[in-house]
């Protein structure tokens, strides 16, 4: 039997607990104690599964959209990077008027000095009293004409004077905003640069995972599909310049044809004669991505033995006398818009949403670029990525 103790307002009492009560007490002890030995026979978590290895298509396709952000991320490096030149090209030109302002300052200082000191020096004697004192009359008088107009033109001095200091500090301030906007891009370019660089670190990491032999199948796999699709392309390039070759023969065959048929005529103009030319141009500059197959990927790059994919396209359609920016966002705001099934070789063609890859028509769907970091220049067909427009800028 157990006891309980009290005070009460009749002074200290003393009860017994029931035994049901010291029961239930123990009942309850009880089964905290089952309770931690449970935490202790039993962890609280259970590791997780091992996720399965990766096979090697699942590593190829992991990789190449790695790949593919790093070089989206490229992009817009490139283009930050033209922004800073060209930003960099006028603020060379604010400071050399900042200068030029500068010395105009100079100049118009020294004047309106000029015209302060005449004034003090003449401040007390009026003409009368200069002709009084100054024993040189008649050359006095011959200069009072010159000091009046002095006097009449410091209103005008002062005014020229202030305006250049406005002037001045106006393009003071705004050199120093370029300055500032040419800093905070070198900022965004080391931004990209790392983020460029943790996408392929990542990219490295899932080859890592794969065992020795997969790595063999992937670069094999990898190099089996390079020299199908330039195979492909190089038959493509061919038969579009066939097809385009036979086509102005047809031409050709069907203006002669009018003109023999009105012998009294002039033999009418080719129409297509502008677009002959463009054709010219284009496969020009297809030639020339072709003659950089096989050449590598980099960031930024515009030749003569790596590329981006605006570098690549710059070049080709710069090599026929045609200036691209080394943007391929830019790029897709030069020459005219092609329909997708008017493209014509070397004609520019863009992917994704955000234009951030561009490349050139080759015939029959296949195209030429400079895909991503780890890969070369290649053809390629252009259903393997999202078409987001196409230019023609001969």
């Amino acid at each position: 039997m157990n006891f309980t103790a009290r005070v009460t307002s009749r002074g200290f009492e003393v009860s017994r607990v029931p035994s049901v009560h010291r029961s239930l007490r123990m009942a309850g002890l009880g089964l905290v104690a089952v309770v931690l030995s449970a935490l202790f026979v039993f962890p609280a978590s259970l590791p997780a599964a091992a996720k399965p290895p990766l096979t090697v298509a699942e590593a190829r396709d992991l990789i190449k959209q790695l790949q593919t952000d790093a070089a989206g991320i490229d992009q817009q490096y490139t283009e930050v990077k033209e922004q800073i030149k060209e930003g960099r090209v006028g603020l060379r030109l604010k400071q050399a008027d900042v200068q030029a302002q500068t010395e105009k300052v100079a100049q118009l200082k020294l004047q309106v000095g000029q015209i302060a000191l005449a004034q003090f020096q003449n401040r007390s004697l009026d003409t009368a009293a200069h002709l009084f004192v100054t024993p040189d009359t008649e050359g006095f008088l011959s200069q009072i004409s010159t000091v009046q107009k002095v006097s009449e033109n410091q209103n005008s001095a002062l005014q020229d004077y202030q305006q250049a200091q406005a002037n001045l500090a106006a393009l003071v301030h705004s050199a120093e905003t370029d300055l500032a906007a040419i800093g905070e891009k070198e900022k965004q370019l080391k931004s990209l640069t790392a983020a460029s660089d943790k996408k392929l670190d990542q990219a490295k990491k899932v080859l890592a995972k794969l065992t020795a032999d997969q790595q063999r199948q992937l670069a094999e796999a990898e190099k089996k599909a390079t020299a199908k699709a330039n195979a492909d392309g190089r038959a493509a390039t061919k038969a579009t310049a066939k097809a385009n070759a036979d086509g102005r023969a047809a031409t050709k065959a069907t203006a002669k044809a009018n003109a023999d048929g009105r012998a009294a005529t002039k033999a009418p103009r080719d129409s297509t004669g502008g677009s002959a030319t463009g054709r010219s141009k284009g496969a020009k500059a297809l030639a020339y991505a072709k003659a950089q197959l096989g050449e590598p990927y980099a960031r930024s790059g515009a030749g003569p033995s790596s590329w981006d994919c605006s570098g690549l396209t710059m070049m080709a359609w710069g090599s026929v006398g045609v200036s691209l920016p080394h943007s391929s966002r830019q790029q897709f705001s030069r020459g005219r818009s092609v329909a997708k099934s008017d493209l014509q070789l070397g004609d520019l063609v863009f992917f994704y949403s955000d234009i951030h890859h561009v490349a050139l028509y080759a015939g029959n769907g296949q195209v030429i670029h400079a895909p991503r970091p780890g890969k070369s220049v290649e053809y390629i067909k252009m259903s393997y990525m999202p078409y987001a427009g196409a230019r023609r800028p001969g």
